[in-house]
């Protein structure tokens, strides 16, 4: 009888996967992908020997499983067909019930997922979780344990503790992981000559070395980027540009940010892209979708045959009554990293912007949104 209830199980998501595909098709063919673009704002195409790596921010699932089957839905077709995919596991995959710490509305949250979390994480074609940042302990070592055990039994591969990073072979080109966080257990964004040395021995046993972490305040306060180290809730959250700046020194091919739960600006470091920041990404289980926080987008790298970064796009995302993402078709998103990019371009020696292509005509309509949000009602009439 068990043995019948499982292949029914895997029967129905399977279907449930294909009609959910199929849907999501028909949406990104009405929606099609931006282009990937250069350092130098030049646009790109996609070879048969490329390597296409997709990385998303903070995934908060809800306990609800059937809400989680359907968190991918949009992008499926873009996730699917990536080669390498990356993403920031906020929480506990457990079934221990004892939170490391209380719930205190605005500072302390716990998140904890069902086990087939890590199921529906492999069929929308992960690879490889962070678990470097302030949620994956909420439920202890236990919890932490538990989320580690059920992600390798789905075929996932986890990195973010001291010392760790995964190197993965894909159409022979060697990438290099390392996630990284503001914690003294993970792979730490405050330390940085540590953190520089781990990244030039992971670049001496790849072909390029892709940046993956947590760093920086949250919320719309923190929006704007700066040359200051951040404190937020009393801990040191980094120096988003010292630490970039650092990184690309040792090797790094690219760096994708996220943390402060909203899209911030992105630069080019010495030819090198760094993401400050992509958002969250899967919301439903206690991320606010209020305000700069409603729109994020999935990154990608295109990595050519020799492992040289030959370009990025950002696919620009909001998010439905479940706060669950969506393709966002007026992408605001990518209008308003550039809109951070040219505040940063002002303000910051040697800013060089890393501008995505967005649709001119939508412009009108993002100012419109942006000023109705809490962050934009605050800007002086000629922003």
């Amino acid at each position: 009888m068990k043995t019948t209830r499982s292949r029914l199980y895997r029967a129905t998501a399977t279907t449930a996967l294909l009609l959910a595909l199929g849907c999501a098709t028909a949406r990104a063919q009405a929606t099609p992908p931006a282009p990937f673009v250069t350092c130098a704002a030049a646009q790109v195409e996609q070879e048969p020997a490329d390597v296409r790596i997709a990385a998303v921010g903070d995934l908060v699932f809800t306990e609800n499983s059937q809400i989680n089957r359907r968190a991918f839905n949009d992008f499926l077709p873009l996730l699917s067909s990536a080669d390498l995919v990356l993403g920031n596991l906020e929480g506990a995959i457990t079934t221990h019930d004892k939170p490391r710490k209380a719930y205190v509305p605005g500072r302390s949250y716990a998140f904890r997922f069902p086990v087939d979390t890590a199921e529906v994480l492999k069929r929308a074609n992960f690879h490889v979780m962070s678990i470097a940042n302030n949620h994956a302990n909420d439920y202890g070592p236990i919890g932490f344990a538990d989320t580690l055990q059920h992600l390798k039994a789905a075929g996932l591969e986890s990195t973010g503790l001291k010392g760790s990073f995964v190197i993965r072979s894909v159409k022979g080109i060697k990438v290099g992981v390392i996630a990284l966080a503001h914690y003294p257990v993970y792979n730490n964004v405050l330390e940085i000559e540590a953190t520089a040395q781990l990244v030039s021995e992971v670049r001496s046993q790849s072909d390029v070395v892709v940046l993956f972490y947590q760093l920086g305040g949250e919320g719309d306060a923190h929006a704007l980027l700066g040359n200051d180290d951040v404190v937020f809730l009393g801990e040191q959250r980094g120096n988003a540009r010292k630490f970039a700046a650092a990184m690309v020194k040792a090797g790094a091919g690219a760096l994708i940010g996220h943390g402060p739960h909203l899209v911030r600006a992105a630069e080019c470091m010495q030819g090198v892209p760094v993401l400050h920041s992509i958002g969250n990404f899967v919301s439903s289980g206690g991320l606010s979708v209020r305000s700069l926080a409603n729109v994020a987008v999935m990154a990608e790298v295109l990595v050519d045959g020799q492992g040289r970064v030959k370009g990025v796009r950002a696919t620009p995302a909001t998010f439905d009554k479940e706060r669950l993402p969506m393709i966002d078709a007026s992408g605001r998103a990518l209008h308003l990293i550039n809109w951070f990019n040219r505040q940063a371009s002002r303000t910051l020696p040697g800013f060089e912007p890393l501008n995505f292509p967005a649709q001119a005509e939508q412009q009108d309509g993002f100012r419109k949104w942006l000023r109705s949000t809490p962050f934009g009602a605050q800007l002086p009439a000629q922003d």
